[in-house]
Formats: C-alpha cells, sequence, structure tokens
C-alpha cells in the first residue's frame, strides 16, 4: 500500500489559483504607484489574472505577460521612476513562476489533482531558473554601477527585450 505521502495531491484550482495571484502581483508591481493607488488598475490586473488562470492554454497568459512588461517599461522610461533591480528581479521572477505554472495548469483537467512527485519536480527546475536570474540580475547591477556602464534607462530596456524574448520562446517550445 502506497504511504499517505506518496498519494499526497494539490488540487488542480489551488494551483490555477496561484497562477492567477503570481500573474496578479506581477502585474500590479510593474504599475506606476499612482496607477496601483486608484481602483482600476488593480481591477484590471485582477481580471487579467483571472482571465489567465481561468484558461492558462490561451492567449490570456501571454496577454498578462506582456502587458507586465510594457508597464513597467512606462513605469522606469515613460515615468521615469527610478529602475530598482530588487524590483526588475521581483518582477520577472512573478512572471517565470506565472508562465510555468500555467503551462502546467494548461495540461491539467480543473478536476484533477497535481501529484507530488510532478510539483517537486516542477519546483526544482523553477527554482533553478529563479537563482541563476538572481545570478544575473546581480550582475546587470554590478554592471550598472561601473563609471563606464550602461545607464539604468538602457539596463531596463535591454532587460525588458530579454524577457519578451524569453517568454516569446516559452509560448513556442
Amino acid at each position: 500500500m502506497p504511504s499517505r505521502a506518496a498519494t499526497a495531491a494539490l488540487p488542480s484550482l489551488v494551483w490555477r489559483f496561484l497562477v492567477w495571484a503570481c500573474g496578479t502581483a506581477a502585474l500590479l508591481a510593474a504599475m506606476p504607484p499612482d496607477y496601483r493607488a486608484g481602483a482600476m488598475m488593480p481591477l484590471f490586473a485582477a481580471l487579467l489574472g483571472l482571465l489567465a488562470a481561468a484558461e492558462p492554454e490561451g492567449v490570456w497568459v501571454l496577454a498578462l505577460e506582456v502587458t507586465t512588461v510594457g508597464a513597467w517599461l512606462v513605469t522606469t522610461v515613460a515615468y521615469g521612476h527610478d529602475p530598482s533591480p530588487l524590483t526588475a528581479l521581483a518582477i520577472g521572477s512573478l512572471l517565470y513562476v506565472h508562465h510555468a505554472m500555467a503551462a502546467l495548469a494548461a495540461h491539467v483537467p480543473v478536476r484533477a489533482r497535481l501529484p507530488v512527485p510532478l510539483l517537486t519536480a516542477w519546483a526544482g527546475r523553477t527554482g533553478g531558473v529563479l537563482a541563476a536570474s538572481a545570478a544575473v540580475c546581480a550582475a546587470l547591477t554590478a554592471l550598472v554601477a561601473l563609471p563606464a556602464g550602461p545607464s539604468p534607462a538602457v539596463a531596463v530596456v535591454l532587460g525588458a527585450a530579454g524577457a519578451l524574448a524569453v517568454a516569446f520562446a516559452l509560448t513556442r517550445s
């Protein structure tokens, strides 16, 4: 008889709730502070996150991720908010986790349960990517701090272009 731990599983609806939470948090973190203070933009973020969680195999996941990167660009470049490497890492991490969770949710029926070995493997892969991202962020932060390094605005544009390229590549794989 299998042990209780081996048969434990996470309901798919809980997983989809986490897809919603990561997507909504990423979009809210990318918005300018005065946009987050009102009611309309947080409601928009929650709705877009809900659409992505409800249909993870559809276009809403990509729409949320592109909107988040666009909001981050507008916040840092157009509104002139200082691009924080820590905020950029948080947004990038939330977007990656959102995308990876949505990809898994797209292949699991709503009434299914996610087995622990699958979640363990997913967490290991995701943790590796996030650790590498943190290392790259630290290196980019050190590069920007150099006297001859790129300006923070250039680093933001390069980081956003890289995030969009990765998101596009991940949706095609």
